[in-house]
């Protein structure tokens, strides 16, 4: 059975592809005034070797950082301080690793920071630091988180070609000022995977990384079917309680992390061994028990408004079921380039509020969009496949999520909602795993 299933998946999956790439186009939100502006700026962003990445960390007064070096940086050294001139800064250890292309992997995790407190860090590449940066832990009750997807740099065109990278990272920094101008007091963000066009793309990897906002705003990356064939991810991305996977991907596996009453877990849904993905949500859980809600980043949608409602698809079977089993209130995805929110859903059901709302965003960058088809499923409650980037703000209180989705180029609120708390009293158990999947094949039937 599982074998038919999966050949009718790809058989769908091929399909689609087919149908869309002649349509799958670019559409950016800037003003050729914009782009003219942003241009000159490229040349800095090739130079900067040793751009760094800042993630969430484990919990709250924990953050992550990483950036390459060169070889022959032997001794790379991290510092935070409470003013902006370093004074009486605090050195944190540096852990480094060979990387792609000769290069080095400096990763630091730093902890004892206070809510409501402004730091500035600096690194250093062969003895050299740099400029002080400035960072905030925003407070962990009522915060709030960006959401994106399929920033993509590269895909707009052909990526050998200096001007397809330039519109695609203008883009995609356009898409961050629009965010941090109307929630400049974000806690972090969430990109939903296809950071790159290509996994091990050094200049790709600098331009999603160039926005100047990013040095003081943590982002959970997640691995996207165009980030997994390559170890770059995971040498310029420090994630926090990665879990040991027997079939993880080049790139890296999955991991969890928390802020205030909140659970997130990062899949990689390019890994189809569920027993891979059970590990880290039963990890995940057993650590973290007791927290008020659990979000779920993965790149694929098992609710995409792409599918149909009974779409023989691996992700909705397999993922979905387990997110019915340990209750995961919202999902969010991306990689099919346009979005939809799904109302929640439980055993391949639409119910009155048990379950999980599955949240798909579009391109962040807009460097490229699918269609939707003409008929979308009955499980999707709202869908929007306009050419214009999207972000989603999430505000985490303690009576529900609240949701906005904006386009970028008008700043326009395309959907809003709220999610409800759908914690139940069933124990994880096998049975009950089992008894979900076999709910949703039979309403795919």
């Amino acid at each position: 059975m599982k074998k038919f299933i999966k050949t009718i998946s790809v058989v769908l999956v091929l399909n689609f592809i087919l149908s869309v790439t002649a349509f799958a186009e670019p559409g950016f939100a800037y003003t050729d005034d914009v782009l003219e502006e942003f241009s000159p700026k490229w040349s800095q962003i090739l130079a900067d070797d040793t751009v760094i990445s800042v993630t969430p960390g484990a919990a709250v007064g924990e953050l992550r950082f990483a950036w390459l070096s060169s070889s022959t940086d032997s001794n790379p050294s991290f510092k935070v301080s409470e003013s902006s001139d370093m004074s009486d800064a605090e050195e944190f250890d540096v852990i480094s690793s060979d990387a792609i292309e000769n290069l080095r992997s400096n990763k630091v995790t730093v902890t004892g920071l206070e809510q409501g407190k402004t730091y500035y860090y600096t690194y250093t590449e062969n003895g050299i630091p740099s400029e002080a940066q400035p960072f905030t832990v925003q407070p962990s009750e009522d915060f709030t988180v960006l959401y994106v997807s399929d920033a993509q740099i590269g895909r707009s065109g052909d990526e050998t070609l200096e001007e397809v990278l330039i519109r695609d990272t203008c883009g995609w920094n356009y898409t961050v000022e629009k965010m941090l101008t109307a929630y400049p007091n974000a806690a972090f963000a969430i990109s939903g995977g296809d950071q790159f066009q290509s996994a091990d793309s050094l200049v790709q990897m600098k331009a999603y990384l160039s926005p100047e906002a990013l040095r003081s705003l943590p982002v959970a990356n997640t691995i996207g079917n165009h980030d997994e064939d390559s170890t770059l991810y995971g040498e310029i991305f420090n994630n926090p309680n990665e879990v040991r996977e027997l079939a993880s991907s080049e790139a890296g596996t999955g991991y969890y992390y928390t802020y205030g009453d909140v659970l997130f877990i990062t899949i990689n849904s390019n890994n189809d061994f569920m027993f891979d993905t059970a590990k880290v949500l039963r990890k995940a859980t057993q650590a973290y028990p007791d927290t008020k809600w659990r979000v779920v980043t993965m790149h694929h949608n098992p609710y995409s408004a792409s599918l149909s409602d009974n779409d023989f698809s691996e992700e909705r079977l397999f993922f979905s079921s387990l997110y019915d089993l340990y209750d995961i209130d919202l999902c969010l995805s991306g990689h099919d380039h346009f979005y939809s929110r799904t109302d929640p859903m439980y055993a391949g059901k639409i119910t009155d509020g048990e379950g999980t709302v599955y949240v798909q965003s579009s391109s962040a960058s807009g460097s490229n969009y699918d269609p939707l088809p003409e008929t979308t499923a009955s499980f999707t409650a709202s869908a929007f496949d306009v050419r214009v980037p999207t972000y989603t703000a999430f505000t985490f209180t303690e009576d529900a999520i609240i949701g906005t989705t904006y386009r970028t180029d008008t700043d326009e609120i395309i959907d809003s909602f709220e999610v409800a708390d759908n914690t139940t009293d069933s124990r994880v158990n096998i049975f009950t795993a089992i008894i979900s999947f076999f709910r949703t094949l039979f309403s795919m039937i």
